[in-house]
């Protein structure tokens, strides 16, 4: 400052600089805090790091101390891992089977007539499970069977289904098991009734009385099989063959009905038009 400078003046130039550091400090302070941010370089905080600071605050109940300026930011929550799509689930799912069906085969020869008896209680009003109908029923297959050997055939258990009630069934083949499972659930699907298998390369009955399936098969021909439910009058038998059976309405994969559903073949001789086929006993709505 020159020294001829008067005390007046230099008090003024005090006055005009304090003046002056007030209005520059009330105009920062007005500014918002964005644009505080992005003044001083220090990026403004954007809504995902102020999501991430309210996930992380501690509980009103914490003690901790508050983060220093130099504390380093939280680190990133993991990215969530990709959610398995869905699996494939059937589009329609249809059983028959009410609890009371079953009945157990009384005899190793009853096989016929015990699935012929499941089939009548569930196509027919009332469950009747004694072994009295069981072996009327065995007899009845047994006379409409027409065998040369005096054995019950398939062609028997149609028809002595049909004498008691359950409608019209006849013997249908297949050359493969894929094709004679299609057509059994289209039978069931379109009369309501279940269908015979000839499991064990013929010796013994299965009763179908259910599935699941991707389409309904009584309006697509596009559909696969996911699920089939299965009765097997030999249970709680177990076979030295064929091993333990399934249980009543059992659910059975597809792809394991490989293991007792086989072509036809019997030791006891010839039969044109099943020997090598997959054999059912299917319901029909055609007249006779």
């Amino acid at each position: 400052m020159d020294r001829s400078t008067s005390p007046l003046a230099v008090l003024f130039v005090a006055l005009l600089t304090v003046a002056t550091i007030g209005l520059s400090a009330f105009v920062v302070n007005s500014v918002p805090t964005g644009a505080v941010a992005a003044a001083t370089g220090t990026p403004a905080p954007t809504s995902d790091a102020t999501a991430a600071v309210t996930d992380v605050s501690p509980s009103p109940s914490s003690d901790l101390p508050s983060a220093s300026p130099e504390a380093s930011p939280p680190p990133p929550s993991p990215s969530p891992s990709a959610t398995p799509a869905p699996t494939s689930k059937p589009v329609l799912a249809m059983n028959l089977y009410h609890k009371g069906d079953f009945v157990s085969q009384t005899s190793k020869k009853h096989c016929v007539s015990a699935a012929m008896q499941i089939m009548l209680n569930i196509a027919v009003k009332g469950q009747d499970r004694t072994a009295i109908t069981q072996a009327d029923l065995a007899r009845l297959a047994k006379e409409l069977s027409a065998s040369p050997t005096g054995a019950t055939e398939p062609l028997g258990w149609a028809l002595g289904l049909d004498r008691r009630g359950a409608g019209r069934y006849k013997v249908v083949v297949a050359p493969t098991r894929t094709a004679a499972l299609r057509l059994a659930v289209r039978a069931i699907r379109a009369t309501g009734r279940p269908v015979g298998l000839l499991v064990w390369r013929g010796a013994h009955s299965w009763v179908l009385h259910g599935f699941t399936a991707t389409a309904d098969p009584a309006t697509s021909s596009d559909f696969r099989l996911t699920g089939l439910w299965i009765s097997d009058p030999w249970y709680p038998r177990i076979s030295s063959i064929w091993g333990a059976s399934r249980p009543p309405d059992q659910l059975v994969k597809p792809e394991l009905m490989g293991e007792d559903y086989l072509r036809w073949r019997r030791p006891t001789g010839r039969y044109p038009g099943m020997d090598g086929r997959y054999v059912m006993v299917v319901p029909v709505d055609d007249p006779v």
